[in-house]
């Protein structure tokens, strides 16, 4: 009975420790997890741009814009076609005789001229308002882009950064450390010792500023992200690199064809064209074609005018509790209508031939700004062939930053091969072949660099060429 109890009791054993191995090998917490437990969130550059295209407060106010665009352009739309507006009047008698009565009024305005009445203009500048607010928001999330792409990078190279300050420290504490054997023997001074600590001294500052650099700029990424500012995360860290398929002058014809600013002004330009336009229509004689319909319960009455060719008609009906006829008060009076039963019709012609001035001031006031944004486009296409110029030649040399470097880089492994075996064969020191390390380290770092400043600045040569920003093609 024992022997079969202890036998129990350790196949127990045996299935417990096989639980907990199991546990500790499938477990589905991730092994990158940070000094305070929190599980580090792994991210590459494709979500930090979705992420961030998804909580940036610019692009939610560009699309709120878009959407008060639509409205607008919707309400432009139902006010210049047949979109009739009903609206019921009653009234009842609380002290005295009055009878109550009931009406109910259908009134609409069509713009029968598709190109010279205001209602047809609102329409106009509705659609071309709407383009520039999908404009805008094309804009806000390319410009929304570059600002990843280069927190993205900025936080890279602040772990290179970081990374190569910590191997300083370590090379600064290994040559103290050979000072220190060489003071003893009698081989080094104590300036030397001294110069050899403040080395340390300055590796542990540079180490400190390097990983609070590191810390901020994570921060500034989580922030862009929607994320806690505390929340660990790494990054991808390798990118390929892509050369540019396009040449200078393929960048510049894109620009100058599709440039958001350039389409903002042209569109800016119709607008401002259209309220001249109203200005000046303004001013013109008004010849209203007028008549009504009266009947015992129901008035009918249109409205035709000049030069704007828009037709206001309006029917109403009443119903009383007694016998009284209808009121012509029910309907906007003119002298055109009759005060009883039966048609009437007339013309009526407004003039202003003089309103102190106001109109021709607005007019020059219109003028002058169409006379800027003339200016601007005039001027605008230079501006964009010297900036994508620039643009340009900023990434030619930041291809040559990463081909020199690549090079120094291939340089320096060499030098490491070579003094790894030198080492082995006791030709040089430790000391010495960790000194060649750290060159390595700092020329693989280097290259990082400029292989980020490369991605960086064809993000924004494709920005400034009015390319869509593709995070596959940097």
């Amino acid at each position: 009975m024992t022997y079969r109890g202890l036998s129990k009791k350790r196949n127990s054993f045996i299935a417990l420790l096989v639980f907990i191995g199991y546990f500790l090998v499938f477990s589905p917490f991730d092994a990158n997890a940070s000094d305070t437990g929190e599980k580090e969130i792994s991210l590459t550059l494709s979500q930090v741009v979705e992420f961030a295209l998804a909580t940036d407060s610019q692009i939610l106010d560009a699309q709120d814009n878009y959407k008060i665009a639509q409205s607008n352009r919707r309400l432009a739309q139902k006010e210049k076609g047949f979109n009739p507006t009903v609206q019921v009047t009653g009234d009842v008698a609380l002290v005295g005789e009055a009878e109550s009565n009931a009406q109910v009024s259908i009134s609409d305005s069509i713009a029968l001229n598709e190109t010279s009445s205001d209602l047809a203009n609102q329409l106009e500048q509705a659609d071309l308002a709407l383009s520039q607010a999908q404009n805008a928001l094309k804009n806000a999330e390319e410009n929304t882009k570059l600002k990843a792409i280069t927190a993205y990078l900025e936080v890279l190279k602040a772990e290179w950064t970081a990374e190569m300050a910590q191997r300083t420290l370590e090379q600064a504490h290994t040559l103290q450390a050979d000072i220190e054997n060489q003071y003893q023997l009698g081989m080094a001074s104590s300036v030397d010792l001294l110069k050899a600590k403040q080395t340390g001294e300055r590796a542990r500052i540079n180490l400190e500023q390097s990983n609070q650099s590191l810390l901020f700029k994570k921060q500034q990424l989580n922030q862009m992200i929607g994320y806690p500012l505390d929340t660990p995360i790494t990054l991808e860290k390798d990118f390929p690199y892509q050369p540019l398929g396009e040449e200078l002058d393929q960048l510049t014809s894109h620009a100058q064809s599709d440039h958001t600013d350039l389409k903002d002004l042209l569109w800016q330009k119709e607008i401002e064209t259209i309220t001249l336009k109203q200005i000046e229509r303004n001013r013109q004689a008004k010849v209203h074609l007028i008549g009504s319909y009266v009947e015992e319960n129901y008035a009918v009455r249109f409205d035709l005018q000049s030069p704007n060719w828009v037709l206001d008609w309006k029917v109403t009906g009443q119903l009383s509790e007694g016998e009284d006829t209808f009121s012509t008060s029910a309907i906007n009076q003119d002298p055109f209508t009759p005060s009883a039963s039966g048609w009437g019709l007339g013309l009526e012609v407004t003039w202003i031939p003089f309103d102190g001035g106001i109109s021709r001031e607005r007019k020059l006031q219109q003028e002058i700004i169409l006379a800027q944004i003339e200016r601007k486009l005039q001027a605008l296409p230079d501006s964009i062939t010297l900036e994508v110029l620039d643009a340009y030649q900023l990434f030619i040399q930041s291809d040559q930053d990463t081909l020199t470097a690549q090079l120094e880089m291939q340089i320096a492994e060499e030098t490491y091969r070579l003094q790894s075996q030198q080492y082995q064969a006791g030709f040089i020191t430790d000391r010495t072949l960790k000194e060649s390390e750290l060159a390595l380290e700092n020329a693989k770092l280097n290259y990082q660099k400029a292989v980020y400043g490369f991605i960086l600045s064809k993000a924004q040569l494709f920005r400034v060429a009015g390319r869509e920003i593709v995070v596959e093609e940097l």
